[in-house]
């Protein structure tokens, strides 16, 4: 019996200890911080998409689609399509220290780079730009003055008044250089864009869209061979040219424009557009709304009902846009018993959604050849 209880008292002591030593639960994991180029992000065309591909992505916004009117200047405030109005800065550090292409580095010019930027992101249809182009505005002006007289001029802008912006959108960044090497060396110049959109009357800097930090290395716009140069004695003596202002702009300003293109595809992914099925006939489809709207040529969306709040992707179409509508033909229909219904139905005519139920159709992403054809 003795040996018994002592037995018993070991397993005990044994389960005990195990307890005390058992793992904590465990909800996060360390990852590494990664300091790579970013790279864009595009929608696959709807012709590459598996049926596991056909969920509807994040961001979309359904509700108080029936309030909008597409009237720029008397949008109602419940349309989640409305644009807000923005005025665009694009902020360029200074350049501190000294050493090899600082000075050249610390010259940037990035006066240009504001109009590319407003250009590119009214492009977009997601928000409507007041241009900082003054010069433009103040010549423009007054050839019309010339022309027409200070009357028509007066009457002219009584009539349109200068936009009021709702928004700031802000784009900051950061240079950096390093040469590498001895007698041959090369540079290497890192920029970093992080974008903000901000309230300028309450202060508030908004959480969406949110699009993260971009950085861009020379290498991406450069070929190593181009950024070399050679230096005897420790004077320069061929190769790029580093010190000069004019060779750094050029590099810069192709490093910026990259950002800007990354920044436009991580926007439409954040900001996607919407539109309406007003009905279903085969595999074609037709949406109520259009270029106001922000749908884009080739556009690769996602078909889904929407009802009680709940959504059922139906399929992946690849659509085409006119002024106030588009058009488009559903690639692939999802493997599910809803969309398999809704197919049914519209080979035999066309499909109207009823009994409450809607459907939609809401973009990916930027369209696969949006940076070949827009950028």
């Amino acid at each position: 019996m003795k040996l018994y209880k002592n037995l018993t008292l070991s397993v005990l002591t044994l389960a005990f200890l195990a307890g005390c030593k058992s793992t904590p639960p465990s909800q996060t994991q360390a990852t590494k911080v990664s300091n790579r180029a970013s790279s864009a992000l595009i929608a696959k065309s709807a012709y590459d998409f598996r049926d596991d591909d056909i969920v509807v992505p994040s961001y979309f916004d359904t509700q108080g689609l029936d309030n909008c009117t597409f009237n720029p200047n008397t949008e109602n405030e419940g349309c989640p399509l409305k644009k807000p109005i923005v005025r665009m800065y694009f902020d360029v550090a200074g350049v501190s220290g000294e050493g090899e292409g600082v000075k050249a580095l610390r010259e940037f010019d990035d006066h240009n780079l504001l109009k590319m930027l407003e250009n590119q992101f009214a492009g977009i249809n997601r928000f409507r730009i007041v241009t900082r182009d003054d010069d433009t505005v103040s010549k423009e002006q007054k050839i019309f003055l010339e022309q027409q007289g200070a009357k028509a001029l007066a009457k002219k802008v009584a009539s349109q008044r200068v936009l009021q912006p709702d928004f700031v959108v802000k784009l900051d960044s950061l240079r950096t250089v390093k040469s590498e090497g001895s007698i041959t060396s090369w540079m290497d110049y890192t920029l970093e864009i992080t974008s903000s959109v901000l309230n300028p009357y309450t202060r508030e800097k908004l959480s969406h869209p949110n699009l993260g930090k971009i950085r861009v290395k020379s290498e991406d716009v450069r070929e190593r061979s181009e950024m070399k140069y050679i230096k005897a004695s420790n004077r320069y003596v061929s190769g790029y040219r580093y010190f000069d202002a004019a060779h750094v702009n050029a590099v810069l300003n192709d490093m910026a424009s990259r950002g800007i293109d990354i920044l436009l595809t991580r926007m439409l992914s954040e900001m996607p557009a919407t539109a309406q099925v007003l009905g279903i006939k085969g595999d074609q489809i037709s949406l109520d709304r259009g270029q106001n709207a922000g749908v884009l040529k080739n556009e690769t969306m996602i078909i889904f009902s929407y009802e009680a709040g709940f959504v059922e992707p139906i399929g992946v179409a690849s659509v085409s846009p006119s002024k106030n509508s588009a058009n488009g033909k559903i690639i692939r229909w999802k493997n599910s018993s809803e969309a398999e219904k809704i197919e049914r139905q519209a080979k035999n005519g066309i499909y109207r959604p009823s009994n409450g139920a809607k459907i939609f159709a809401v973009s990916v992403g930027a369209p696969k050849n949006f940076l070949e054809n827009r950028t």
